[in-house]
């Protein structure tokens, strides 16, 4: 796959930049200059994705000296992320889009690749091994890390004559990347993931048959018996591992137990019983944990609109926390860290300054930043970001974000011109960081809400299932109704407001066109869905009509075989007629999440409607538009159009 991979010629700077007056629009629509940072287990380098001038580096900073080396040229790959595997290796894992049998196959293909700091040669993972299903070999995970550092170890499906691949632990050569199959550790078909403890030893496996409505975990002993400690049958598992616990003889699993909540239980390795919760806060979910790189758990991560940490060590906990303190003014998220969390590696953003690195040395109680991860913003340009909570029409509390535009005072915030920017997902959710698309809309001299919606995540599962089968229903309300709000408290101008979003945000934004057109000057819907019939027949070739990921969205929108008309009555595509506000379509043409076949009926039918639409094609790039200049023909598009229908 990187066959165009060549060595840099030249280092970078992890803080290049170039001071403007006002920030360039490649500014928010370049992807950021620092991405994917992971620090060594041994405290010494720092390795990062570098973007410079549309090129793509696998780099690392030095942290005693402060020096940056890009060491390979990535080319047109899609760099997906970096890290370390021991102190000798970095893993990069790259993708491309791939077709088998045809346009309606493809796929995208993500590999794993390491690269040896001394040696400075790079390898593909898993390449030439024995026996690999080559369709699904490009999983890229790595389940562990050999305690020498010269081996990983990954599960590949691995082809058997006469039946199903089995999902198999590969020990896999970090210098040549080949790989062997452990004779010890072969799954099923129904092997879903392999987990292992500090020392580099298997310890269990979960097994998920959807034919059969199984789920198990297994615990696995050093001779690779197995043997079954929990099970439930079921088409939606009730628990999901985090890994392993510091602990030795449990795993961590995640449960929600009479809650709404999910909360961290252990599960003993010798009879699966549970105890716990270890960790739990009133009102707050979940939103992962804290591992090393053999997937042992040290500690939680609570969702919410700021991030928020408990870590099992107190010292360590109490360190990290003061820290985070310190920017109290900003979201700060914990990125990595050493192996004796010597060292912690914060990302800060959402405050008064740009998005930023900050390393934190806990023996010298140094805080220092090492690099800004969007270089050509200064701090005077930055959108103030506030949280703000509002009532939907049924009376039930909607979280919501504001960014106000840049440049304007706080006592002349009257009247400003809005778009109401509703998040994809839907079950993800909006927190306050630094988003390009809303600072972007604020520097352009707008104010952004962006309203956590019933249906989304990250506020307990009642609040995610409260927007099951509410397309256009009470989700659009909730929409509706933080314009509304922020019109009647006469921050926002009625006569100069759009509604703007992505993936499930462009479905919203279509359907504010749609079912309030007179609340809404102009629609931007960018890979949005406009007809959830033909959505869900996608999701039907692409998963089959029993399988989980149809039956969740089947749950979420409806089932078309019963709710056929209700499914149409907040479709979109079959409401052009409806829409009054100009409408602009932003679609990747290889978009494997929402088919651009969603845009173009959207189209089709506006047109036909003789209703105002400009579409805007973007070829070879997809549901992100992470290729080089795609977000910069969106946001030129964009810019233009809002100026000319909400007069900014």
């Amino acid at each position: 796959m990187l066959k165009r991979l060549a060595f840099a010629l030249a280092a970078i700077g992890l803080l290049a930049g170039t001071a403007h007056a006002k920030p360039p629009l490649e500014a928010f629509s370049d992807l950021p200059a620092v991405g994917s940072p992971d620090i060594s287990p041994d405290g010494k380098y720092v390795a990062y994705l570098s973007r410079v001038n549309g090129g793509v580096f696998l780099a690392k900073y030095e942290i005693a000296t402060g020096k940056n080396e890009a060491l390979i040229n990535l080319g047109d790959v899609k760099a997906r992320g970096a890290y370390w595997a021991g102190p000798n290796y970095i893993i990069l894992l790259a993708s491309q889009l791939t077709a088998n049998g045809g346009r309606t196959m493809r796929y995208e293909d993500t590999s794993a690749f390491a690269y040896n700091i001394t040696t400075r040669k790079i390898v593909q993972l898993l390449v030439g091994t024995q026996g690999l299903y080559a369709f699904q070999s490009g999983l890229g995970r790595i389940s562990g890390v050999d305690p020498d550092g010269q081996y990983v170890y990954m599960p590949a499906y691995m082809e058997r004559t006469g039946s199903d691949p089995t999902l198999d632990l590969v020990k896999v050569n970090l210098d040549t990347g080949r790989g062997v199959r452990m004779p010890l550790y072969t799954g099923t078909n129904a092997t879903t993931n392999w987990i292992m403890d500090d020392h580099g030893r298997v310890v269990a496996r979960t097994d998920f048959s959807e034919k059969r409505s199984l789920y198990e975990v297994r615990a696995v002993d050093p001779s690779g018996a197995d043997r079954v400690i929990f099970s439930e049958t079921t088409k939606d598992p009730s628990i999901s591992l985090a890994g392993f616990s510091e602990r030795e003889g449990a795993l961590i699993a995640l449960k929600y137990e009479e809650s709404d909540f999910a909360q961290m239980f252990e599960m003993s390795l010798t009879d699966g019983k549970m105890t716990g919760p270890l960790r739990s806060r009133d009102g707050v979910e979940i939103a992962g944990v804290i591992n090393d790189e053999n997937k042992v758990v040290m500690g939680v991560i609570y969702s919410g609109l700021y991030p928020s940490y408990d870590l099992f060590d107190e010292a360590l906990n109490r360190d990290v926390k003061s820290a985070i303190a310190a920017m109290p003014d900003a979201a700060v998220s914990l990125v990595s860290w050493t192996d004796d969390w010597s060292k912690v590696l914060l990302f800060a953003e959402g405050g008064s300054q740009p998005p930023r690195y900050m390393l934190f040395d806990r023996t010298a109680k140094k805080l220092s930043q090492v690099a800004r991860s969007r270089p050509d913003i200064k701090p005077e340009e930055i959108g103030e970001v506030i949280t703000i909570e509002y009532k939907a029409r049924d009376g039930l509390t909607i979280p919501a974000l504001i960014t106000w535009p840049v440049g304007v005072a706080e006592d002349a915030r009257k009247n400003l011109p809005m778009i109401v920017m509703p998040h994809g997902g839907p079950e993800s959710y909006d927190s306050v960081g630094f988003d390009w698309l809303a600072q972007f809309l604020a520097n352009e001299g707008y104010v952004v809400l962006q309203p956590n919606f019933r249906g989304s995540g990250g506020f307990g599962a009642g609040f995610a299932e409260a927007g099951y089968g509410q397309w256009g229903r009470k989700m659009q309300d909730d929409v509706t109704d933080g314009a509304e709000a922020l019109i009647n408290m006469e921050w926002a101008d009625p006569n100069r407001t759009c509604i703007l979003g992505w993936s499930y945000g462009g479905y919203a934004a279509l359907a504010g066109g749609a079912l309030t057109p007179d609340l809404y000057k102009c629609v931007v819907a960018i890979a949005g869905v406009s007809d959830l019939k033909t959505m869900l027949g996608h999701e039907i070739r692409e998963h089959g009509a029993d399988s989980r990921p149809y039956a969740y969205w089947k749950n979420v929108i409806g089932d078309p075989a019963k709710d056929g008309a209700a499914i149409e009555a907040v479709s979109p595509y079959r409401l052009a007629d409806k829409f009054k506000a100009p409408v602009l379509l932003i679609h990747g043409a290889d978009d494997l999440v929402v088919p651009d076949r969603q845009s173009d009926l959207m189209e089709q039918a506006l047109k036909s409607a003789n209703k105002p639409v400009t579409y805007l094609r973007i070829g070879k790039d997809d549901h992100s538009l992470v290729a080089p200049d795609s977000r910069t023909k969106a946001l030129t598009a964009i810019a233009a159009f809002l100026k000319s229908h909400i007069g900014k």
